[in-house]
């Protein structure tokens, strides 16, 4: 029986602390929230195991990253024209107030004609979020460049196989998208994780070894049909689903961030106790006078970016993290209350006992 949560930005405000204590590491989305009240409404209809869909995006060129790439390098064969770079709207219509073509021309023209770099399909994105490193501390910033070295750059951490360049530029942005946000994201912080807080495991059958290595095989074309993402699943599933569903256009999961933390432009009690100055200032990772002006903003009515967004969310579950973890060790629950360790508890009885016999 199919059974429906709704997820306001309300509810996104109130579960934050909650996912991030589950998450254990500093996250710049929301989205895992509305999966963590899911897998709480999996949990009271008595279900402990799930089929989740993940990795059908990565391993048939799902994702609009992938679309992006396809477009720039084809625009690039002609980084004059007015027309190639209009393509790239056509992905995000579903965004409102979509910006007009000389926005798309200047954020999507940045290194355009270096498609000679092997994470060509990512420097982008990568360029643009490294942007929220501006509300960092000057500590941080020097701790970080001692760890990591001046010169690297994002993406450079990740270790590309032998042969790499002679894969297909869509096959090695899938690599690329593989390797880092699905095992590190997708599959732990808004997965995993948020399934087994609330005791649901997940089971993706996407990811069967079998899968991936037939997918991995298939020609470019079958995956990304010009901008037809997951063409062959969708040719395969034809005659089993609704053609309304298998033919409608790409449907992103997102979730509002500032919007969930200031509602009606005002700071929920625990988001005005992270984002203090003097919190800030005692955690140490971010400067107080550009975080105090991007919660300006937000009070002040003004909209931010999809930068913005992230780099807030990033501050608010940084400071929970250090807050519950390091500061103060706050579990979201007393522990006596926790399933697993309730488990580990009997288990410590069981073992003592069968030592002691």
């Amino acid at each position: 029986r199919h059974h429906l949560v709704t997820c306001s930005h309300a509810d996104i405000g109130e579960v934050f602390p909650d996912m991030v204590w589950h998450a254990e590491v500093p996250l710049t989305r929301t989205s895992p929230a509305p999966l963590f009240l899911l897998s709480r409404l999996v949990r009271e209809h008595g279900l402990k195991v799930v089929l989740t869909g993940e990795g059908a995006d990565e391993i048939l060129g799902g994702y609009n990253i992938f679309k992006e790439a396809k477009i720039r390098r084809y625009w690039a064969r002609r980084p004059e024209s007015e027309v190639r770079p209009r393509l790239l709207g056509e992905l995000y219509r579903y965004i409102g107030n979509m910006p007009g073509d000389a926005f798309l021309r200047k954020f999507f023209g940045q290194g355009l004609s270096e498609t000679g770099d092997p994470r060509y399909s990512h420097a982008l994105r990568w360029r643009n979020t490294a942007r929220a490193a501006r509300f960092f501390s000057q500590a941080f910033r020097d701790e970080i460049s001692a760890v990591r070295g001046q010169s690297q750059t994002a993406g450079e951490e990740v270790e590309l196989p032998p042969g790499f360049m002679d894969w297909s530029p869509l096959a090695r942005a899938q690599f690329i998208e593989a390797t880092l946000f699905l095992p590190e994201y997708l599959l732990s912080s808004q997965g995993d994780r948020m399934g087994m807080a609330n005791s649901v495991e997940g089971r993706f059958p996407f990811l069967d070894h079998n899968v991936v290595e037939f997918c991995a095989e298939l020609a470019p074309r079958l995956k990304l049909n010009g901008l037809n993402e997951k063409f062959i699943l969708k040719k395969a599933v034809a005659d089993l689903l609704p053609e309304s569903i298998w033919r409608r256009s790409k449907q992103p999961y997102r979730a509002p961030i500032h919007a969930s933390f200031f509602p009606d432009g005002k700071l929920l009690d625990w988001v005005a106790d992270v984002l203090s100055p003097a919190s800030i200032a005692s955690a140490g990772f971010f400067d107080p006078r550009s975080v105090a002006g991007l919660v300006q903003k937000v009070t002040r009515g003004g909209s931010l970016g999809e930068t913005d967004n992230m780099a807030l969310a990033g501050v608010l579950s940084t400071q929970l993290i250090n807050q519950r973890f390091v500061e103060d060790f706050r579990p979201s629950k007393p522990l006596d209350e926790c399933d697993d360790v309730k488990v580990v508890a009997r288990g410590y009885d069981c073992l003592s006992r069968a030592v002691e016999e």
